[in-house]
């Protein structure tokens, strides 16, 4: 912890050992790369030996470079996705000198945004695993603020309903997913 104090308490929270919201995207950052590529590298080696086993036995070296792609472009995406999402509030407190709502749903926005580094295929699958999450957020929020009750093991509610969203998409244009 430093001696110094924060300027912010969210800044104090979101990176206690420094003071610096520049060290700490940094330190985000580089965290955040070695933590993705552990996740990322046995992830995308099981996947590929599974479904391309032969491709694999074929042309070892081009799977090894289609591999090394994979894997660099998804902890790119994850790396960037998490930095941007913890940093940027920073930025726009140290820009604004305070915080203002705005800020969050830009931070969302710009996080979000991060999901066009992978390959449309992999959205699909961001997106199956996110709606149900962004759903039952939002439902949260509602019941929150009293606008509507909260329901006992509603997740099952929110994957209906988001499977439903998916596949009335699928429907109208198959492209689009």
């Amino acid at each position: 912890i430093t001696q110094t104090p924060h300027e912010f308490l969210a800044c104090a929270l979101q990176h206690p050992a420094s003071t610096n919201c520049w060290y700490s995207v940094l330190w985000s950052f580089k965290g955040e790369w070695f933590r993705a590529m552990s996740l990322y590298a046995p992830l995308n080696l099981i996947m590929m030996l599974i479904f391309r086993g032969k491709r694999v036995l074929n042309s070892p070296l081009r799977s090894l470079f289609h591999l090394g792609f994979s894997i660099l472009r998804s902890t790119v995406f994850l790396t960037c996705y998490v930095t941007a999402a913890w940093t940027l509030p920073c930025l726009f407190r140290w820009l604004k000198g305070r915080d203002l709502p705005w800020m969050y749903y830009v931070n969302g926005m710009v996080a979000g945004s991060m999901v066009l580094i992978e390959v449309p295929g992999r959205r699909l699958e961001l997106a199956l695993y996110c709606l149900p999450r962004a759903i039952e957020s939002f439902y949260n929020s509602l019941a929150k603020q009293g606008y509507a009750r909260y329901i006992k093991n509603g997740e099952a509610l929110y994957f209906c309903l988001s499977t439903g969203v998916l596949m009335t998409l699928y429907q109208s244009d198959p492209g689009s997913i």
